[in-house]
């Protein structure tokens, strides 16, 4: 695969660009629809990209930080990566989180923030350390209104926390989550919405749980505790789906990657669909080739590796309820596609890009893309796809 495999996609400076970073040295500008690289950048050999490279939206240049503190800017017409733009900051970065009106925020592992301009005018400037012996798991950043906000998890001894971080106002707060018995966090994921994050998080129990977090807090009080909610049961009619990462799709749907297993049966790794509100499976996609276990989903697409390779599936959320799916339960007993995913991939296609990274004896070792479309039936149901109609029946 290339290098250790994916290690990151993230949006390019277009909706049908991606960046995909490596688990190694290199970093790829891919075009979806045409399924073409437009531009391949690696650091030098015994060099190593440490955190997935973003795109500045406002400038249209690339950053990417290798050995956990140089950074690296680049355009598109750059290619030699020893040549361009290059910093050494004081303190190791978690990650870099790129706003599309807001600019590159960078969050430190110490739990340490600034934006990218402030660093760039004294990169050598002391980073604070507002986390000891805790170890940052996620972060995620977005806009409230004209101020960037960031927040991220971390995790000490077994337990979990949660610090929001307002960077015009410079306010930080701290939260811890209620303790959930012999289960813990694996995944998160987080949206903002009318002044709260709803921050979800997969649990080993095999449920999604949801916290609320009010972001007008004046006062700057001792760790608050949030109290968690539950969202969603992985299990259906005898099977439990193992997840391993999972997106948000609208405000009643998630995506989750996994194995799905009936007791006594062998688990299978499938992408499926459920809707929060019902509570159920909507859809699922067996994938025989296995997957590396994460999902990331952009611009209406889900993209994850299965088997060698990374696929590209073109998915159209469409309003559901349960009158509906009932209704049609009435029309035919005959099972179909969910009417929610459309898993129809460009007239049919799935997206197919193949890693292989070709190693020389020589030193120099760069990856080469190959790509290739698969021709897949994905219109006839396949026996193992339930729709709505399925569970309600299976559900009686």
């Amino acid at each position: 695969g290339l290098g250790g495999g994916l290690l990151a996609l993230e949006p390019g400076p277009d909706p049908d660009h991606v960046l995909l970073t490596d688990r190694g040295r290199t970093a790829t500008l891919f075009k979806v629809s045409d399924q073409k690289p437009l531009g391949c950048w690696s650091v030098k050999h015994g060099q190593i990209i440490t955190c997935p490279v973003v795109c500045n939206f406002e400038t249209h240049e690339y950053i990417a930080v290798h050995d956990d503190k140089v950074l690296r800017i680049w355009k598109n017409k750059d290619i030699n990566l020893d040549k361009v733009f290059k910093a050494t900051l004081s303190a190791d970065v978690y990650r870099i989180h790129s706003l599309p009106n807001g600019g590159p925020v960078v969050l430190f592992k110490g739990g340490g923030v600034r934006t990218l301009d402030v660093l760039l005018e004294a990169p050598q400037q002391e980073i604070e350390n507002i986390i000891t012996d805790e170890v940052i798991k996620w972060s995620e950043a977005f806009m409230e209104g004209q101020q960037p906000v960031l927040i991220f998890t971390t995790e000490k001894d077994g337990e979990f926390f949660v610090y929001v971080r307002k960077l015009k106002m410079n306010g930080l707060h701290k939260y811890k989550l209620e303790q959930q018995e012999l289960s813990k966090p694996l995944n998160f994921t987080a949206h903002i919405k009318n002044q709260t994050i709803t921050l979800l998080c997969l649990y080993s129990n095999d449920s999604v749980y949801k916290f609320l977090i009010p972001l007008q807090q004046n006062t700057e009080e001792e760790e608050q505790i949030l109290s968690k909610s539950l969202l969603l049961n992985l299990s259906v009619s005898g099977s439990v789906l193992k997840g391993t990462s999972f997106v948000v799709l609208d405000k009643d749907h998630i995506a989750v990657l996994g194995s799905l297993a009936a007791s006594g049966e062998e688990s299978k790794e499938c992408l499926t669909i459920w809707n929060t509100k019902f509570q159920t499976l909507q859809t699922s996609k067996e994938l025989p080739l296995g997957t590396s276990g994460q999902l990331w989903c952009y611009e209406e697409k889900f993209f994850f590796t299965h088997g060698k390779v990374l696929t590209v599936i073109m998915y159209k959320c469409e309003t559901s309820s349960l009158a509906a799916a009932v209704g049609k339960l009435k029309d035919s007993q005959a099972p179909e596609v969910s009417s929610f995913v459309n898993w129809n991939t460009l007239g049919d296609e799935e997206l197919v890009v193949s890693f292989q990274s070709q190693q020389s004896v020589a030193l120099k070792s760069e990856s080469k893309m190959t790509l290739r479309s698969k021709r897949t039936t994905v219109a006839k149901a396949q026996p193992d796809t339930l729709s709505v109609g399925q569970l309600l029946l299976n559900l009686k």
